[in-house]
């Protein structure tokens, strides 16, 4: 477990807090984009991204999973991955609502970014969508730029119309 400052960890999650992370998923997932996608989408994607067998495969592929606390209790979750191309992705990054403001997303980026480094990984990437102004807001204070808008066909007449935003971890800044 890493502590940061005194009121929140990082936790390295494993299979058995996959109920904690599909509980976290949806109260999160319809708290940030009610506004954005549609009901049918927001549960389409949830299923499609947080059933226990995408979950379990994504445990057995070696992506990390960490939850998030907030003075011990549980308030969000991060996942990333090492990649093919000297990059690691961050997948999901998601936070409550009333945890938000307290420097967690900064320390989640910086854990992601250290891991990228540790691995010898030169570049952090991750998709947002183009409509989370907020989300987009914080990762460009820390230093993500646009690298391309990409819009991904998902199934089921849903589509993610997203920005891919880079960091270059050696420099801060996208190359």
């Amino acid at each position: 477990m890493c502590n940061y400052n005194n009121t929140h960890t990082f936790r390295l999650a494993t299979r058995e807090d996959i109920p904690e992370i599909q509980a976290l998923a949806r109260s999160i997932w319809e708290e940030t984009y009610h506004e954005i996608l549609s009901k049918e989408q927001i549960g389409y994607m949830l299923e499609m991204m947080y059933s226990r067998e995408v979950l379990d495969k994504e445990f057995s592929d070696g992506v990390v999973w960490d939850l998030i606390l907030d003075s011990s209790n549980p308030c969000g979750y991060l996942s990333y991955s090492l990649e093919d191309d000297n990059s690691v992705k961050l997948s999901k990054i998601y936070i409550e609502k009333a945890s938000r403001g307290k420097a967690i997303a900064g320390d989640s980026i910086r854990r992601v970014v250290e891991y990228a480094g540790k691995n010898c990984r030169d570049k952090v990437f991750l998709t947002v969508h183009k409509n989370n102004k907020r989300a987009i807001r914080a990762y460009e204070k820390k230093g993500f730029t646009i690298a391309v808008p990409v819009i991904t066909d998902i199934g089921n007449g849903f589509v993610m119309d997203d920005y891919i935003m880079k960091y270059c971890v050696n420099t801060g800044k996208q190359e």
